[in-house]
């Protein structure tokens, strides 16, 4: 078969999906959520253009897009078990992921896609189930997060956060998830910032002395540039501790 007639402007997926902003969120806080959901959207869209040629007879065309719209609905119930491991919703997720892989490599093998475009596709299938386990490690997967000055304050959002601010990391955010930056107050700026603090200091209190990529590789929802910001911040705060200097830097919580 001719390998380049499945080959689609690279562009279509990011043009449309980059530029249209959606408000709507049922994820909530959930962040991990929220990216593996968004993931899930632009391989559902790749599979409907990768089978756009294929005959509507074919049953792997119909099988393939069924299962890549299925995703979606997986993933959108996970908004609220993805810290539980024996949900059975996760394990369908998973599932269904391995099946999809299964269905672009037979779609490969008989022709109907190129070689390249499916080890694309299977790469991204599998990146998106290990960004779904490695979610379960992290905080930013519940949809409610406490901290100690909501409980001996009296109530919760209180002022004490409300002055932070961090536009350039609520910017990262949303350019390392592959949406558009949309405004964002100074309070929901502060929010996030105290989330991704909590969330270092979670793994660290965890995990031991860590570097910036161990740290990273247990919050998936946050880029490396993003982790090393929140890392520096609690170093001048005194709340984390620094050995060692560039790519050989660790970190522990300071005692």
């Amino acid at each position: 078969m001719d390998n380049t007639r499945d080959i689609q402007r690279g562009d279509q997926i990011s043009r449309f999906l980059d530029n249209k902003s959606i408000r709507t969120n049922p994820f909530g806080p959930n962040i991990s959520g929220e990216r593996a959901y968004q993931r899930a959207e632009r391989l559902a869209v790749a599979l409907h253009l990768l089978t756009n040629h294929i005959a509507e007879s074919e049953p792997s065309r119909e099988a393939t897009r069924r299962a890549g719209i299925d995703l979606l609905s997986c993933v959108l119930d996970l908004r609220d078990e993805m810290r539980s491991p024996r949900s059975g919703r996760f394990q369908s997720a998973v599932s269904l992921i391995r099946e999809l892989i299964s269905l672009v490599r037979t779609l490969c093998i008989s022709g109907f896609i190129s070689p390249h475009n499916a080890d694309i596709v299977v790469e991204s299938l599998d990146e998106l189930g290990n960004f779904l386990t490695a979610s379960q490690r992290s905080t930013l997967s519940e949809s409610v997060v406490l901290n100690k000055a909501d409980l001996v304050s009296g109530g919760f959002g209180g002022a004490s956060i409300s002055d932070i601010k961090d536009r350039q990391d609520v910017k990262d955010r949303n350019q390392s998830s592959g949406t558009s930056t949309i405004r964002q107050d100074s309070g929901n700026a502060g929010a996030e910032l105290l989330r991704r603090e909590t969330a270092i200091i979670e793994v660290l209190r965890s995990k031991g002395q860590l570097g910036i990529k161990d740290i990273s590789a247990n919050l998936p929802e946050y880029s490396e540039k993003m982790i090393q910001r929140g890392l520096a911040h609690l170093t001048t705060q005194g709340k984390v501790k620094k050995a060692g200097s560039k790519r050989w830097s660790r970190y522990s919580l300071a005692s």
